[in-house]
Order: C-alpha cells, then structure tokens, then sequence
C-alpha cells in the first residue's frame, strides 16, 4: 500500500473513530460551587479560580441513580436576607426553561429560590444562563466536513 492509500485509510479511520466519540459519549462540563463557602462563585461570578467539573465524573446523587448529568445549573438562593448561589450539574432536563430565561419560585417565611438551567459547557458561568450550544455544533461540523475534504482529497489523488 503507498503513502497516499495509507494516508487516506487512516484519515477515514480517524474521522470514523471521531465521529463514533461525538455521537456517543455525551459529557458536560460545569462549574461546581457554592458562595456560602466560597464568595467567588456568587455573583459577579469569577471563574478564574473556580473549578470546573466533568459532570460525568462526579458523583451521582443517591436519589438520581441511574441518571445522566445533561444541563448545568445555577440557583440563586434567597433565605430572609441572604443570598446564597449553587453552580453545579444537573441530571434532569426541562425542555420548558433549559436555556431559556431563570425562572423564580417563592416559598414562605421569606424564602425564594432562581432556578437557571443550561445544556452546553460552562454555561452556568454567567448572570445570563441562556446557553449557546449552537457553537459546539458549529465546531464539530466544521471539522467533520474537513476531515471528509481531506480524506476526499487523499483517495482522488490516488495514483493507480
């Protein structure tokens, strides 16, 4: 086999492989705080500092066992006058406010909670949650399409 042909069926090889890794392991990457044991994560949030998380590698909590984390999430706490914020993953997806605007629920005694929710990495990193998980797909496009031009190119400059 020449250099060309070698070239090309490792190419394909490659862009399989790629492909296969996308399409089936779906990871999310999320900021994990709390600003009642660490002010940087409340808002002005500054992530410069703070830990992000492969969500797939956390561990899952006991009541959602068997469960995927999907979406980031950040809460805003409000508790009488304090205010509290959570950045962590999330397991349980909500195609009515996931990357929409927060929504806010109020409960007794002076407590109300801001519940927002995201599907792309890092996105609960800002005061605006709305994630733009369009960018990754762009990403990935672009570089499929390359792949199949290069691997393209590779296999009609074969020389019989």
């Amino acid at each position: 086999m020449n250099g060309a042909k070698c070239a090309a069926c490792i190419a394909a090889v490659l862009f399989v492989l790629f492909a296969f890794v996308v399409k089936g392991t779906k990871s999310i990457i999320c900021y994990k705080c709390n600003s009642k044991y660490d002010p940087r994560c409340g808002d002005p949030f500054n992530p410069y500092t703070i830990g992000l998380v492969d969500c797939n590698l956390t561990e899952v909590p006991s009541h959602l066992q068997g469960k995927e984390p999907v979406i980031c999430r950040k809460t805003v706490q409000r508790i009488h006058s304090n205010i509290r914020i959570v950045r962590d993953c999330g397991y349980v997806e909500d195609p009515v406010h996931d990357d929409q605007d927060c929504y806010s629920r109020l409960g007794s005694h002076d407590i109300d909670v801001t519940h927002c929710s995201c599907t792309s990495d890092m996105c609960n990193g800002s005061t605006n949650i709305i994630s733009n998980g369009s960018s990754y797909t762009i990403f990935v496009t672009i570089i499929a399409t390359a792949a199949v031009y290069t691997a393209m190119g590779f296999f009609l400059n074969i020389q019989h």
